[in-house]
């Protein structure tokens, strides 16, 4: 589904990635370990058209997005990809619901109507539907996630990408969130790929693959 063939980025005279190549096939479940500032997060980042490599290629669904422009890697992103991200990045003022009703707005190919639908549902998915309405900054870290997660799911992506997604939380926390990723990931026909320094986390996925010296290996 998602291929890295040949990955290689820099920053200054650092390099972080060399040489790398990673598939994602579809409806896989994928951790990513690796020690803080290892290169986890450009990893990721390249996977979702967010950073440029300087070397080699992408490819999604064996179209090459690595030529893409900005505007076409944020349609692709826009269709294609969900990200969950570790300090949640939503809107403290705004509901739950409408923090996650934000990633459809630009969809012009979904009903309105639809759209509100599909919010309610993918809350109900993470176990937020009787707080839909609730002001994010009235939430608990826990469901300041969930939110991130039925933001993520929302526009039925082919691809959640999360980055140290339990990193923010305690460890009861982080073992409910994991749990959700391992329930929705049973439900939908999605695939997930885990950013995490964290072997117990990782050990929930399907596969574990890790970050050393610049290389991704599968452990």
């Amino acid at each position: 589904m998602l291929e890295l063939k040949a990955i290689s980025k820099s920053y200054g005279n650092q390099q972080v990635l060399n040489n790398v190549d990673f598939k994602i096939n579809s409806q896989e479940f994928i951790s990513i370990i690796g020690k803080s500032g290892i290169g986890k997060t450009t990893l990721l980042s390249v996977l979702a058209g967010l950073v440029k490599p300087d070397q080699g290629k992408s490819f999604f669904q064996n179209e090459e997005i690595s030529n893409y422009n900005e505007e076409q890697l944020a349609h692709f992103r826009l269709l294609n990809i969900g990200i969950v991200f570790q300090d949640f990045k939503i809107i403290p003022s705004l509901s739950a619901f409408d923090n996650v009703y934000l990633a459809l707005h630009p969809r012009t190919d979904i009903a309105k109507t639809k759209k509100k639908e599909r919010v309610k549902n993918v809350l109900n998915k993470v176990g937020l539907a009787h707080k839909s309405h609730d002001k994010v900054f009235n939430l608990s870290g826990g469901e300041k996630q969930r939110v991130a997660i039925a933001r993520s799911l929302v526009g039925q992506p082919k691809l959640v990408l999360a980055d140290e997604p339990t990193g923010n939380l305690d460890e009861a926390t982080s073992e409910s969130i994991m749990d959700l990723f391992q329930s929705l990931h049973s439900e939908l026909s999605t695939a997930f790929v885990v950013i995490t320094h964290d072997s117990d986390i990782a050990n929930k996925t399907q596969k574990i693959y890790q970050l050393s010296s610049q290389k991704l290996e599968l452990l």
